[in-house]
């Protein structure tokens, strides 16, 4: 990465950290101008959001430690009853759950095969 852009966004979040608006560490600053130097993301919109987490983190606000399937799990509860166990399996991959895909590739797909009972006649 270009020294002169590194060194231009170390001094933009030190002033930030001046502020009052982000108390980042240099591996901090390191990791969040890696994160941020995808093609993909709008940098300016990352670099925002890094220092809004890290000051959400240093005023204790930031304290949930999990995270897609805590997320997920939660959501499973709002399933109607009679879907509940299905969700939990795909979130937890237990089973017959296959994953197809990656978050990078746009998302992953879980799927998984419950048998059905055919009904009596």
């Amino acid at each position: 990465m270009d020294k002169r852009f590194r060194s231009a966004v170390r001094t933009l979040l030190a002033a930030v950290s001046l502020a009052g608006l982000v108390s980042a560490s240099v591996a901090a600053t390191d990791s969040a101008l890696e994160k941020c130097s995808d093609p993909r993301v709008d940098r300016t919109a990352c670099l925002r959001e890094a220092a809004a987490a890290q000051e959400a983190k240093r005023q204790g606000q930031l304290t949930s430690t999990g995270g897609y399937d805590e997320n997920a799990l939660a959501r499973c509860q709002r399933q109607p009853v009679e879907a509940r166990e299905a969700c939990v399996k795909r979130v937890q991959g237990t089973g017959n759950t296959t994953i197809r895909g990656s978050v990078l590739g746009g998302g992953k797909i879980r799927r998984t095969e419950t048998p059905v009972p055919a009904p009596a006649n």
